[in-house]
């Protein structure tokens, strides 16, 4: 009984913490990210390499209030346009790149709600023949 009177009082700490300052919890891409009055901006990179060189971002939840807002950047310049969601929403979108190195933008603001983002890039550069390395033995 006392465990559960501890464990209860933990969570509505947590639960004033968030409605006063904002508390996101969850790992994107892995994990769907619970926001309670959160405003904030992460950053995830992003290495493209293959054929046809594409980031693709699939965003899908549900907002109580607030908004999110993703966009790309490369060496710190701004290459797509900020997409904002708000509401209930389901999503995917591609930006065709160049090879090289990218940074994932996500700006929340007010955002209450739960969000589940998922990106990927262009598969990497195959070793070898169908993907298989190459392997030189030597006798």
């Amino acid at each position: 009984m006392r465990t559960l009177l501890v464990l209860l009082a933990i969570v509505g700490g947590v639960y004033l913490y968030g409605i006063n300052y904002g508390l996101a919890l969850g790992l994107p891409p892995f994990t769907p990210v619970y926001y309670l009055n959160h405003s904030g901006e992460q950053i995830y990179g992003v290495r493209v390499e293959g054929g046809s060189d594409a980031i693709k971002i699939k965003v899908s939840g549900n907002l109580k209030k607030g908004k999110i807002t993703i966009w790309v950047t490369h060496k710190n310049r701004r290459i797509t346009k900020p997409v904002s969601y708000k509401g209930r929403f389901d999503d995917e979108v591609k930006y065709k790149v160049d090879a090289g190195s990218y940074t994932i933008h996500l700006k929340t603001t007010n955002a209450e709600g739960t969000v589940r983002y998922d990106w990927v890039s262009t598969k990497f550069k195959p070793f070898g023949f169908l993907g298989i390395p190459k392997i030189k033995l030597e006798m």
